[in-house]
């Protein structure tokens, strides 16, 4: 039986990976897209291509998402690893899109269709949502603040820039 399940975690990871893969894949490829609006290659065939590349892109976080919720209660610090860098994923497409948008408005092209606004604000949700549930996965799966070890900050005293400098020097590395 634990078997299964360990094999069924294997899959669910594997399968993670991948999507998580095609995520990384479209946004790379949205990326140069975008650093292409305003230069020579700029045209209408470009923007429309970069609005296929956009929503593939959203597409691929979309399925993603689907696969990273259900799981997220279950799974163990692997698949929490993952869950961070789909996070990273889709606040990278938040920035590119952003950044589309921005470029769009500087370089506009006559019935070039709009890239960018119609997906900034679907994307800020998924991240917002996706921020929320990490941070009650971690304030539920975690000890009591009570037994919590909180740092405390170290107190420079009366250093100076000046005097690591001097601390370097002394300390000897034969």
């Amino acid at each position: 039986m634990s078997s299964k399940l360990r094999q069924a975690s294997v899959l669910s990871m594997r399968k993670l990976n991948e999507l998580l893969g095609d995520c990384n894949l479209s946004l790379s490829s949205l990326r140069v897209h975008v650093q292409q609006i305003g230069t020579s290659t700029d045209g209408l065939a470009l923007r429309k291509e970069t609005e296929e590349v956009a929503r593939a892109c959203f597409q691929a976080c979309e399925s993603t998402r689907g696969t990273v919720l259900p799981q997220l209660k279950k799974e163990g610090n692997s698949f929490s690893q993952c869950v961070t860098c789909f996070i990273g994923c889709v606040s990278g497409l938040l920035l590119e899109l952003k950044r589309c948008h921005a470029m769009e408005s500087t370089f506009p092209i006559e019935d070039a269709p709009l890239i960018a606004e119609t997906l900034i604000r679907p994307v800020e949700e998924m991240l917002e949502n996706l921020e929320n549930l990490i941070t009650v996965h971690y304030s539920t799966s975690e000890t009591s603040p009570d037994s919590k070890v909180t740092s405390q900050r170290r107190k420079t005293g009366k250093c100076r820039p000046q005097c690591i400098c001097t601390d370097f020097v002394k300390t000897s590395y034969a």
